[in-house]
């Protein structure tokens, strides 16, 4: 597939001290690739080169795309002393977007992100992480770039970012991220890109823990129609429990449309993991099987 971005033979110093060494790396359209590594190891300097908004010391950067729009999440998001509404006008405004073409994007996205439309000194930081998203997504990207999307949030907030993170890799764009959380990396990423003391250590794709690449998704607030059309979708294998919570088996190509189906539905994801374990004895159902007097 024909890259979106690449750097090559990146290196990055502030003043003496080196970053980043000779990192050769790409990413192409609608993949995620997760930054990951330790403290210090230079994840945000990566994430800041390949968003564009620090030049590197040597090396190169190359875009594949004609005028190639990115997105740009930090970690720190302020609450400050707008609306939502009014932060995104400005926002947009900055980047030379038209007014009423502007104003539709924004409230469209009002109505997906299910914001309410108050003072940010107010929102909740599952909130500020929201608007934090939104202004990245105001011109559409190419490419999202996050760094640590889901630092201090709940977990409800962790499983609904998810959610909306999964959407916007489902419509196209490609997504890198610096993150810690095993959840988000399973549940989004293609890849993995591991730093140590500012060196790729590992670059390759994710490994599941299973050689068939199988996902346990562990569930609960679904409803018994909704849980017998998700497992006639393509992909599922089999229930372990159909209780509350819910866990079924499916194949790790569809685990975050699953994911999304669920959240959209109103559930709540408890559990996101790797699954190499043979059918369990508490099994109840395979594939087809009728739900009728199993409880949800």
């Amino acid at each position: 597939m024909q890259e979106l971005l690449e750097l090559n033979g990146i290196n990055k110093r502030f003043g003496k001290f080196a970053v980043l060494h000779n990192i050769n790396w790409s990413i192409s359209p609608a993949e995620c690739v997760a930054i990951t590594g330790s403290n210090g190891a230079g994840k945000s300097t990566l994430l800041h080169i390949i968003a564009g908004l620090a030049i590197p010391s040597e090396g190169s950067r190359v875009e594949y795309e004609s005028s190639l729009r990115v997105g740009y999440v930090p970690e720190r998001f302020p609450a400050l002393r707008f609306h939502p509404s009014e932060y995104l006008r400005h926002m947009a405004n900055i980047q030379g977007m038209n007014k009423q073409e502007a104003g539709k994007r924004i409230d469209a996205m009002l109505n997906v992100f299910q914001l309410q439309d108050m003072k940010m000194t107010l929102c909740s930081k599952g909130m500020l992480q929201k608007v934090n998203i939104m202004q990245a997504l105001l011109r559409q990207p190419d490419l999202l770039v996050l760094d640590e999307p889901l630092s201090g949030l709940d977990e409800p907030s962790q499983m609904e970012m998810i959610g909306i993170l999964s959407e916007i890799k489902r419509q196209g764009t490609a997504i890198v991220m610096s993150v810690h959380e095993p959840l988000l990396i399973a549940s989004l990423a293609d890849r993995v890109t591991q730093l140590r003391r500012g060196r790729i250590e590992r670059d390759g794709m994710l490994e599941t823990g299973s050689e068939t690449g199988r996902m346990k998704l562990e569930f609960t607030r679904v409803t018994q129609d909704k849980m017998l059309e998700l497992e006639r979708r393509s992909g599922f294998h089999y229930w372990i429990s159909r209780g509350n919570p819910a866990s079924m088996v499916v194949s790790r190509q569809v685990a975050d449309e699953m994911l999304l189906d669920i959240l959209q539905s109103g559930g709540s994801l408890t559990r996101l993991e790797p699954w190499s374990g043979e059918r369990a004895e508490q099994v109840h159902s395979t594939p087809g099987q009728s739900m009728q007097g199993e409880g949800a």
